[in-house]
């Protein structure tokens, strides 16, 4: 008897599940793409959290936590971390990469190379950031969009360093092209911008900031008869 009530009651459970056309014990078995795409990256996978955020987002494309983590993803797998770079900007805040070099090049052994792949990734991220809503960003979201700007406008100076001695000469930077220019200065006032809209309090922020903003002030002091000119003067410190 209690086999035969115990047998009615799974069918009553079955057959509610049915009717509903809905699992109640779904939302135990569904895991959170934004928790699987975080133990991708903590593993090392940013490929696998890609596919998994890309996926979550065809059906939330306004979830930004998830935007979030998918731009981190990207920059992971070009070799960024947003945190340990403006730690690194901190410590060598002032540093101007030598006699030869600048605030830009002083950057370059921070970064990974800057292949075709990496730079696309990291212009990626940036792009994901930007797309995420003021209202809607965080102060970690913003350091974040601060740093990948500044990463991705340092890898697109650091391939013009053909012979990879750590500055771009008078004669390497004649090879910039004017939309590589135009998307480095771009993202340079980018970075400026967002460091200047966060409310960090943090002390590794305020020296990356001010980086950015000796940047931009060394360039506008250069020579040249536009942005494009003083960007490339600067650059090479020809006539800076």
């Amino acid at each position: 008897m209690k086999k035969t009530i115990k047998t009615r009651m799974i069918c009553i459970v079955l057959a509610l599940i049915s009717s509903c056309g809905a699992n109640p014990f779904k939302s135990y078995e569904t895991k959170d793409p934004a928790e699987d795409a975080t133990v991708a990256l903590e593993q090392g996978h940013p490929d696998k959290a890609i596919d998994i955020l890309t996926s979550a987002l065809r059906d939330e494309p306004e979830n930004w936590q998830y935007v979030s983590i998918l731009a981190l993803a990207y920059a992971e797998r070009a070799g960024i971390d947003a945190l340990t770079l403006a730690q690194n900007m901190a410590s060598t805040s002032g540093s101007s990469g030598g006699s030869s070099g600048n605030g830009v090049t002083s950057l370059f052994s921070l970064l990974p190379a800057p292949t075709s792949e990496n730079i696309s990734d990291v212009d990626q991220a940036v792009s994901l950031m930007i797309s995420i809503p003021s209202a809607s960003m965080t102060t970690a979201d913003i350091l974040k969009l601060a740093m990948f700007q500044t990463a991705a406008l340092t890898l697109r100076t650091k391939k013009y360093d053909l012979n990879g001695d750590g500055i771009v000469s008078a004669a390497e930077i004649l090879a910039m092209s004017a939309g590589d220019a135009t998307t480095i200065l771009s993202q340079l006032s980018g970075a400026a911008a967002a460091f200047a809209g966060g409310s960090s309090t943090s002390e590794t922020d305020a020296a990356a900031a001010a980086q950015i903003s000796s940047i931009q002030t060394s360039i506008s002091s250069c020579p040249g008869a536009n942005q494009e000119a003083q960007l490339k003067n600067y650059l090479s410190k020809t006539g800076c």
